[in-house]
This record gives C-alpha cells, sequence and structure tokens, in this order.
C-alpha cells in the first residue's frame, strides 16, 4: 500500500495543455474516483500517475518516493484497462502469470499465489480455458487478476466496467468493493458512471477542462456541492436549475423571485449577496412532491416516466431552460398539459451566485422529502 501525492501537475500534448496544476493528496490505502465530461482529462491523470504519459510539469510521489522519471515497471502499480487486452492464445493461468513470468519467477513459486487469487475473484475454474471461451464478466476478473497478483502498491482502473452489461456492472462494482476492503490498497479508478462513482469512492475527484473542481466525499459532493458543475454532474435525473432574483435575505435563508414573480424560499446563508442580485435555485428531483400549496413553483406537466419504483415527471416551469424533473411515488397519476404545482422543503434548496459559486446550506445534509400528496391538483 502506498499514498499518492500529486502536486501542481501540469500535461502538455504539444502547445495544447491538458492538466492545469492538479493538486492532490491521496492516502494509504484510500479508494478514490477521478469523474468528469468527456475530454476532462481524467484518464489523462491516470495515465499520467501510471507512467504511460510524461509529465510536463509538477512533482509526483509514490510511497513517498518521486516517480517522475521512473518507468512504469518500476513504480508500483499495476492498471486495468477499458479493454480486457488478454492474449488470446494464452490460457487464464497464463494471462494472470504472465507479468511475474516475465519478472523471471519461477512457475513453482507464483502458481500458488495466482491460485488464490483466482479463488478470491472466483474464476478458479476457469484457469485452463483461453480469452474466447469467457464472458465479458469473466474476462474482466481475469484482467483484474492480472493486476492483483502483482501485489502492487497502487491500483489504478480506467474505466473497466464500460464494456459490461447493466447487470454484469453491478456484479462487478460488488466485487470490486469487497476486492478493496480485503486487500486494503490504495486505489485510483477513472469512470464516467457517476454511479460508479457514488457506491465505490471512498472520495470522488471531480475534473472539467483539466483542473479540479471539487474533492469529497460521495455524500459532501451530492449534499454541498461547490458549484453549478458538481451540482449538475452528480445525480440522476440531475439537480433542476431555476434562475430567479435574490428578493430577500434573513438569518433563515433568502427569498428567491422567479421570472413569473413565483417565490420560492431557501436555507442558504445569503449573507454576501445582494437584493436584486441575479441568482440560480437548485432542487434535486427526489426533494420536489406534488402540493397544492407550500414553499414551491408552478409549471404545465410535459410528460412522466413510469420506472416500478418511482415515477419522474418532467414540468415546464418559469426560471429552467430545461424541463424540471420530480421523482414521485410510483404511481402517481398525471396527464401531460396539466397544470400543477412542485413544493420542496427548503433545507434541501441549494443557491448559486452569477458566478456559478454555491452559497452554504444552513443544513446541508437534511434528507426529508415529505410527499404531502400523491395526486396533482386539479
Amino acid at each position: 500500500m502506498a499514498a499518492v501525492s500529486l502536486q501542481g501537475i501540469e500535461k502538455d500534448f504539444g502547445s495544447t495543455r491538458t492538466l492545469f496544476g492538479i493538486d492532490l493528496e491521496i492516502a494509504d490505502g484510500e479508494f478514490v474516483v477521478f469523474v468528469g465530461p468527456s475530454g476532462c482529462g481524467k484518464s489523462t491523470l491516470l495515465r499520467s500517475i501510471a507512467g504511460l504519459e510524461e509529465i510536463t510539469g509538477g512533482e509526483l510521489k509514490i510511497d513517498g518516493v518521486r516517480v517522475n522519471d521512473l518507468p512504469p515497471v518500476k513504480r508500483g502499480i499495476s492498471m486495468v484497462f477499458q479493454s480486457y487486452a488478454l492474449y488470446p492464445h494464452m490460457s487464464v493461468f497464463e494471462n494472470m502469470a504472465f507479468g511475474l513470468k516475465l519478472a523471471g519467477k519461477h512457475k513453482r513459486d507464483y502458481t500458488p499465489q495466482v491460485e488464490q487469487v483466482a479463488k478470491v475473484l472466483q474464476i478458479e475454474h476457469l484457469l485452463q480455458r483461453k480469452p474466447k471461451e469467457l464472458s465479458g464478466g469473466q474476462r474482466q476478473r481475469v484482467a483484474i487478476g492480472r493486476a492483483i497478483v502483482q501485489r502492487p502498491k497502487v491500483f489504478l482502473f480506467d474505466e473497466p466496467l464500460s464494456n459490461l452489461d447493466a447487470a454484469l456492472r453491478v456484479q462487478m462494482r460488488i466485487e470490486i468493493a469487497r476486492l478493496h476492503r480485503e486487500l486494503k490498497t490504495t486505489m485510483i479508478y477513472v469512470t464516467h458512471d457517476q454511479i460508479e462513482a457514488m457506491t465505490l469512492a471512498d472520495r470522488i475527484v471531480v475534473l472539467r477542462a483539466g483542473k479540479i473542481e471539487q474533492v469529497g466525499t460521495p455524500t459532501e459532493l451530492y449534499y454541498q456541492p461547490d458549484n453549478l458543475f458538481v451540482a449538475g454532474f452528480l445525480g440522476s435525473p440531475s439537480m433542476n436549475f431555476l434562475k430567479g432574483t435574490l428578493a430577500g435575505i434573513d438569518p433563515q435563508g433568502a427569498t428567491v423571485v422567479l421570472p413569473n414573480q413565483q417565490h420560492v424560499r431557501v436555507s442558504v446563508d445569503a449573507s454576501t449577496a445582494q437584493l436584486g442580485d441575479e441568482v440560480t435555485v437548485g432542487v434535486r428531483p427526489e426533494h420536489l412532491s406534488l402540493a397544492e400549496g407550500g414553499n414551491g413553483f408552478a409549471g404545465q406537466a410535459i410528460a412522466i416516466e413510469h420506472l416500478g419504483e418511482s415515477s419522474v415527471l418532467y414540468l415546464d416551469a418559469s426560471g429552467s431552460q430545461e424541463p424540471v424533473s420530480a421523482r414521485l411515488p410510483p404511481l402517481a397519476q398525471v396527464e401531460p398539459g396539466q397544470a400543477c404545482r412542485l413544493v420542496f422543503d427548503p433545507a434541501n434548496g441549494h443557491l448559486f451566485t452569477t458566478d456559478g459559486q454555491a452559497l452554504r446550506r444552513l443544513d446541508p445534509v437534511n434528507q426529508k422529502n415529505s410527499r404531502p400528496t400523491e395526486a396533482c391538483p386539479q
């Protein structure tokens, strides 16, 4: 196991800079997930840690040792790629043992090690098969096993589950989380799937355009996003945003007036803002309910999706460029074109300034989700 320290990491491809002064400390044994939109630099950052990309500037340390100029094989890392990268002519055993064989170890010495890892991954019965005889999930287990037998200081995962179907992704998430608990090894994981990030990570690093937007636990990022980008990136459906004007400030929060003159309350510290400022109200779909009265806003139903465990209502509301989404009870009955009012607890609201920065919430981890009624008022 080892801590990983990134200090001012920069990466240029010719005249184009893709990483801008990345500062990050990853603790020994921590599971850290890099997330962000395509092109944000998350895979480039991972490959820079691995030594597959040469760092342009800054300092990278693994287990306290500066590794900027060390080749990948000497960094004490193992990497699992999006593609399984298995040798088709080799058996599962030979694929898993390939790195140990290259290192000059004798088969009698590494065989127990490979068999033990295969047992942990529940593929011990597949050791003599070729990759073409395996399912996608089994091939990914082999790729992970090949990394584990190296006994690295740090595991690096580059979108390892993206080629699997939905059911296998769930299964493999559970397996990877279990492996981390058992191995207690530092793991750095890149994904575009926020569910993977939220369920696997000790901490999530949100990247955009080669810079870190926010670092924190899944709970911190979900309930206390630093800015509009982070707030909108995590969550499915994503957080709703309604533009308005700051009309009132008091110790209990702020009042915002929407373009159609509806007023909503948000429990935030708005002491640094000014009356009349343009602001954006944020509220997550699961915190919205249908009701005739209360803190909220009215609009017209566009569509409703029945998902079994819940229904998602899409509403055309004043102040929102995109349809507002509300996660409702599974049998909620709303017709397209129907006038509805959505309400929320002010403690579950967010408020963002014109530059996209979040104002501090007064009750940042309030998970109340009252639902006064399940029917749309007629």
